[in-house]
């Protein structure tokens, strides 16, 4: 397979990796935001780990439980209303949080539904949601990095 059937902003289902083993796949899947799909030889732009044949997905977090930050959201999460997380193929509101990012192979480990017709997408974002996905992404590496938890195994090491 050369090139990953995911796009910029697709919703797909992943094996998300926690924070306490952050090499490994979760326990549970968990949808992520794609924020980029690379093949082998494109992927050095966006980490300094090898690569696999099948590429890289970096990935950010969503979670529903939108009441975990209150009223006032922090710089990287975006709050997802349940009817625009509907258009999106979600079931109820959602927040993503682009601080925390998922640096992972494509592989049936960390992409449980690879092997689907779908290839585990959700659903993708809108283009007004993707463009804030991006927008929150670059104001949190540029005024906020020590927010940033980077997971994976794939993800870079200063």
């Amino acid at each position: 397979m050369d090139r990953i059937p995911l796009r910029s902003g697709d919703f797909v289902w992943t094996m998300f990796p926690y924070d306490a083993e952050p090499d490994s796949p979760g326990p549970i899947r968990h949808a992520a935001c794609v924020i980029a799909a690379f093949n082998r030889r494109d992927a050095a732009i966006a980490t300094t780990a090898p690569i696999p044949s099948r590429g890289l997905v970096v990935g950010v977090f969503t979670s529903s439980q939108i009441q975990k930050f209150g009223e006032t959201l922090p710089i990287g999460v975006i709050a997802v209303a349940a009817h625009r997380a509907a258009r999106s193929g979600g079931q109820r509101a959602f927040f993503i949080d682009v601080r925390r990012r998922a640096f992972i192979p494509f592989t049936r480990r960390f992409f449980p539904e690879i092997d689907s017709p779908g290839h585990g997408v959700i659903g993708p974002a809108d283009k007004e949601l993707f463009q804030e996905v991006v927008r929150q992404y670059r104001l949190v590496n540029e005024r906020h990095p020590e927010a940033i938890l980077n997971v994976g195994p794939l993800r870079p090491i200063s």
